[in-house]
């Protein structure tokens, strides 16, 4: 546990991180590397892509099961994007 003046001190060096360097603060603050982020973001797209091709692919061969699979693939992508956004947008 911080003493009085250790949060004190902690709080003040918050501040001044935060004007200092924003982006790095956001960075720290949401516990997750950028490039990670970009791998999570292709993942994403990469699970909405083969979604909709399967949906499309369905579509013209006429196959029920091909396109059910696409719907299943584009909600799970769908989830994949819900669960994405951060728990700090209220």
């Amino acid at each position: 546990m911080l003493s009085h003046d250790e949060g004190r001190q902690l709080r003040a060096i918050e501040r001044w991180l935060e004007e200092s360097d924003p982006r790095l603060s956001r960075m720290l603050r949401d516990h997750e590397a950028p490039e990670r982020r970009w791998q999570r973001t292709a993942v994403r797209l990469a699970v909405d892509v083969t979604g909709g091709l399967l949906v499309v692919f369905g579509v013209f061969a006429a196959t029920i099961a091909v396109l059910v699979l696409g719907v299943l693939v584009l909600a799970a992508g769908a989830c994949l994007h819900l669960a994405s956004r951060s728990p700090r947008t209220a």
